[in-house]
């Protein structure tokens, strides 16, 4: 026996802040995965950290668990990039299917915010959701797979320690990606977490053809957005690490629809 999940991660976040008195935030999902293989061939927990342990115990209770853990991940901690959501949901959908049980996305999302804030990772494509309940508050229509370049300031964010709820409002969600309400939001998270030469970035980012700049509200990265069939992408990611040579590339994917 031997099952296989991979939960994505993301590139901070679309948007964060109020919607009509609920905390949510609009995800980011990217081609970037945490996976978690359970199976009878190998003992032993493998690559499981403190909260992906606890969201184990959350599964099979108070029960010994028969099986093999691995879990490995694509993504940098501390980063933004969900990577905390994307292993516990990982472990809890992985560990759910070797006993007979799928666990909704609601399900997940319920699990995981009881450890801490999530990311939403575990609903397919882009979505409005309650980061402190998991639950889903709208999907957001996104036709184009952006190409993203994800940039990382440094240093690593502790989101146990973070309070992820913004202080400004939050406008009404189009069914459509509205790219002036991601650097809207952006900005306001300055006041919040800086990222230092953000509005210079996202000048020159624009200069450059990119369609938008996102950040990590409760992270170190920073997100620009390229049309899909852009061909220069190579190119424009050197002339942005030449003018701001304090970013490090950690990688190029795209927007997760």
């Amino acid at each position: 026996m031997k099952i296989t999940v991979k939960m994505r991660g993301t590139c901070g976040e679309l948007a964060q802040g109020f919607f009509r008195g609920e905390p949510i935030l609009i995800t980011c999902p990217i081609e970037k995965y945490s996976t978690a293989v359970v199976s009878d061939e190998f003992a032993g927990l493998d690559g499981l950290g403190l909260k992906s342990l606890t969201i184990l115990k959350k599964i099979i209770g108070a029960e010994n668990f028969k099986f093999g853990i691995k879990l490995t991940s694509e993504l940098p901690r501390g980063k933004g990039m969900a990577s905390s959501s994307a292993d516990m949901a990982a472990v809890a959908q992985a560990v759910a299917l070797s006993l007979g049980k799928k666990l909704s996305s609601d399900k997940l999302g319920k699990l995981c915010a009881e450890i801490e804030p999530t990311d939403g990772i575990f609903y397919s494509g882009v979505v409005a959701m309650n980061p402190l309940t998991g639950q889903l508050v709208k999907k957001i229509h996104v036709q184009e797979k952006f190409q993203i370049a994800i940039f990382d300031y440094g240093g690593e964010v502790d989101t146990l320690k973070f309070n992820r709820r913004s202080n400004f409002e939050f406008p009404a969600l189009d069914d459509e990606i509205n790219f002036e309400l991601v650097k809207n939001s952006a900005l306001a998270n300055q006041k919040i977490l800086l990222k230092h030469g953000l509005e210079e970035l996202m000048d020159f980012a624009k200069d450059l053809g990119a369609v938008a700049v996102n950040v990590a509200h409760s992270g170190t990265v920073t997100g620009i957005f390229f049309h899909e069939d852009d061909s220069h992408v190579a190119e424009k990611i050197s002339a942005v690490q030449k003018k701001s040579d304090f970013l490090n590339l950690l990688t190029l994917t795209r927007l997760a629809i």
